[in-house]
């Protein structure tokens, strides 16, 4: 007869009940860590295909588990049914019959490629691209496996967890504010749920002697535990958040967004924006801007072209007073010009203005004097409202023909640098085209004229990239795109033929508005490359179809031209206005900037600046430093005074002899288990007596004798009288002493913030069988 107490029949049922329960509870770890990653992207639509390979996942793992297949067998088989899964749901179009076909994994590599290059130029929340999703899916499906594999197989559960919470962890570093309580608190759930689950599966796996219905005690334990869960997870969003410094500066600025250095900005590369902008938004008002001329209101410039993405690494100074360049552009004749921007849906921390700007008013920005770019304090530029000065170039062919063929190191080092791996086929072509051209800007304008030829068609349906295939795609093949690619492309091959160049990314003018105001929507985003030229600095050239810089027909030989409110695939040419030198008026652009040229801020300045950065990083280590010694000093101390009023307590409920003398042996075992030796159940106060003797090295008499009288003081008949109980505690105080002596440092700290002492000690549960 099995004396199991629950009922032969009872206790398998209420094992399978218990490990469906964990199943579902693992799976929804792993559910709750797909929805954080809503903080990552723009829109949900990735999640229920990510959602469904994540619980697909679990349900093959957990099947092949079921019918008794090996850890090898397993993995065979969840990999065919992931890649039968990618191929019908993800890649239908590159199968045959639903057959994965040498296209399919084409296609996936295409994709993953792409959402690698995005991954490394955006920060979220992204655009939601297939290849994000395909590599989402193929992620949170491994992750379910190893979940599974660790729960199950190698009866790790909370190992098992890891894989979630490294998802949630990875969401949660990269992903924007958005959702951060309440994803937080979806997954702080759901772990919970999952470590319940655990428990009351061990609690079912192992029967006890108490008789009567299955599952009482499951039940009480999901109860008693789920609401404890709940309350402390309600505590944690509602508490946290209101706690005073909760939305403060981190401490400890691990990631170059929490700092506040110079260098410290994180952002989006601009170009990512611009399909969204000219397809998604096109008749959203990024801003309006009130000049007295027509100008591209320009946002930053990348300089650096790794092969696959343009981007830049920008040194943000504080604005203080007149703003500078960091190249020669005496030889140019400029009007001065001063703008009014009014930001509204921009979504960027950029601010806009004409190139290039020499002061700014009415808004705290920081300015980096490579690029000419101005940057928001603030984390976005929308809504702010600010004037800037800028000096716009007014150029001619003649002038620009006279520059020599050479260009400052510096310059030359920073913007011809080339991939390793550029397709030799696009370095030939720049070269053809420019063959025989004598200056630079003969080159630069050939380049230009080549994409303006009519041979190029722009084309808003075209993918996104400027990367090696994508490059010789559209130059070769396709011949359409739009803007980034005709800036990207344009810029690369330059560069080819030993041409500084770069990419600026901004707007078009926009449309005059009966108030005087030019609208700029997101139909007027843009990019254009700008090329270097010695005594003139940087000038822009307009490579793109339908494009044209205002004021620039006398050395691009263009007309102003930009995208059509009706057909933003069409182009509007607007007459050139006259050249002005004059500065707006309150009425016109608001308040007049003065902003004189002159010398920027010395290297002195920037690196104080740098200093002051450095300081306050090391200001922060040591108040991180000193906090962290802090909690775990008021830890220690916490601990120390609930171990002290236990033992007060204790000792005072002790009122005869025999409990006395049972208190302090019980004082004496768990002085022992801070050196490293615990009481085992099995055994009897003798036998842990002589064990822990040899193994602590404390006087082996004292300790059998102190066990004699623990033994007589809990099994004998006639007790103890209070002189031998007396002297067994203070036997006990002279062990414990002894043994607190021997204690190193390390081991007195991890001993003073070890709170395992003080919880209560499991019951054994014990399985009787006849």
């Amino acid at each position: 007869m099995s004396a199991t107490g629950r009922g032969g029949p009872a206790l398998p049922l209420l094992q399978e009940r218990c490990l469906i329960l964990t199943e579902v509870a693992l799976s929804a770890v792993t559910a709750a860590a797909v929805v954080g990653l809503g903080r990552l992207f723009e829109d949900a639509s990735f999640l229920v295909p990510v959602l469904a390979f994540a619980l697909a996942g679990h349900a093959v793992a957990a099947g092949c588990r079921r019918a008794g297949l090996s850890g090898a067998a397993t993995t065979a088989v969840g990999t065919g049914v992931l890649v039968a899964a990618v191929s019908i749901l993800l890649l239908p179009q590159s199968t045959r019959f639903g057959i994965p076909t040498g296209a399919t994994l084409a296609l996936a590599g295409e994709q993953l490629g792409a959402a690698v290059s995005t991954f490394r130029e955006v920060v979220a929340p992204a655009p939601v691209q297939p290849g994000f999703v395909l590599g989402a899916a193929i992620t949170v499906w491994l992750l379910a496996f190893v979940a599974d594999t660790a729960a199950f197989r190698a009866r790790a559960p909370v190992e098992a967890a890891v894989p979630g919470i490294t998802l949630f962890v990875f969401a949660a570093a990269l992903g924007a504010p958005r959702h951060r309580v309440s994803s937080s608190g979806l997954f702080l759930l759901a772990l919970i749920g999952y470590w319940l689950a655990q428990r009351v599966r061990a609690h079912g796996a192992t029967p006890n002697l108490m008789a009567g219905d299955a599952g009482p005690g499951e039940r009480a334990l999901l109860r008693s535990g789920g609401l404890i869960g709940l309350v402390a997870v309600a505590a944690a969003l509602l508490v946290g958040p209101n706690l005073p410094g909760a939305s403060a500066s981190p401490v400890v600025p691990w990631r170059a967004s929490d700092r506040s250095g110079p260098d410290s900005r994180v952002t989006i590369s601009p170009l990512v924006d611009i399909r969204s902008r000219l397809v998604d938004q096109s008749e959203v008002e990024v801003f309006s801007v009130a000049s007295p001329s027509r100008n591209y209101w320009r946002l930053t410039s990348l300089e650096i072209f790794d092969g696959r993405i343009w981007s830049s690494r920008g040194s943000y100074r504080n604005v203080e007073g007149p703003l500078s360049s960091a190249v020669d552009s005496a030889a140019a004749a400029t009007d001065r010009v001063v703008q009014d921007f009014e930001i509204g849906a921009l979504a960027s921390i950029w601010l806009p203005a004409a190139y290039a700007p020499v002061g700014v008013e009415g808004v705290q920005a920081r300015y980096d004097d490579d690029s000419g770019s101005l940057l928001a304090e603030s984390e976005s530029a929308s809504g702010l409202r600010y004037q800037v000065a800028s000096d716009v170039k007014t150029l001619a062919a003649a002038d620009l023909s006279t520059v020599p063929n050479v260009a400052p190191a510096e310059v030359a080092q920073s913007y011809t640098a080339l991939p390793p791996a550029l397709s030799e086929a696009v370095v030939a072509e720049a070269a053809r085209i420019v063959a025989g051209a004598p200056t630079q800007y003969d080159r630069a304008r050939r380049l230009q004229d080549h994409f303006r030829s009519g041979e190029f068609t722009y084309d808003l349906s075209a993918p996104a990239g400027h990367a090696g295939d994508d490059l010789e795609r559209f130059l070769f093949e396709t011949r359409r795109g739009y803007c980034e690619q005709f800036a990207g492309a344009y810029a690369a091959m330059a560069r080819a033929v030993g041409l500084p160049a770069r990419v600026a990314v901004g707007f078009t003018p926009g449309e005059l508005g009966p108030d005087g105001r030019f609208e700029v929507r997101g139909l007027n985003a843009h990019a254009w490359p700008e090329v270097f030229f010695s005594g003139f600095g940087w000038v822009a050239f307009e490579p793109t179809p339908g494009r044209g810089i205002p004021g620039a027909l006398g050395y691009t030989g263009l007309p102003e031209q930009q995208a059509s409110r009706d057909d933003p695939t069409t182009a509007t040419t607007l007459p050139a206005p006259a050249p002005s030198t004059t500065i707006a008026g309150p009425g016109q652009a608001g308040p007049a900037t003065t902003a004189a040229p002159g010398p920027g801020p010395d290297g002195t300045g920037a690196s104080a600046g740098a200093a002051d950065g450095g300081s306050s990083w090391l200001v922060r280590l040591v108040v991180a430093l000193l906090v962290a010694g802090a909690v775990v000093g008021l830890w220690a101390g916490a601990l120390s005074l609930a171990a002290r009023h236990r033992r007060i307590r204790r000792r005072a409920a002790a009122t005869s002899s025999n409990d006395r003398v049972l208190v302090a042996w019980a004082e004496v075992g768990e002085a022992l288990a801070r050196t490293g030796t615990p009481a085992r159940p099995s055994e009897t106060p003798i036998e842990y007596a002589q064990r822990a003797a040899g193994a602590t090295g404390v006087d082996h008499r004292l300790l059998n004798a102190l066990a004699g009288v623990t033994c007589a003081a809990g099994y004998g008949a006639a007790g103890i009288d209070d002189e031998v109980a007396g002297q067994a505690v203070m036997a006990a105080a002279d062990v414990e002493r002894r043994l607190e002596e021997r204690l190193d440092g390390r081991a007195r700290l991890l001993a003073a913030v070890d709170p395992r002492p003080l919880l209560p000690p499991r019951r054994p549960r014990i399985d009787i069988s006849s």
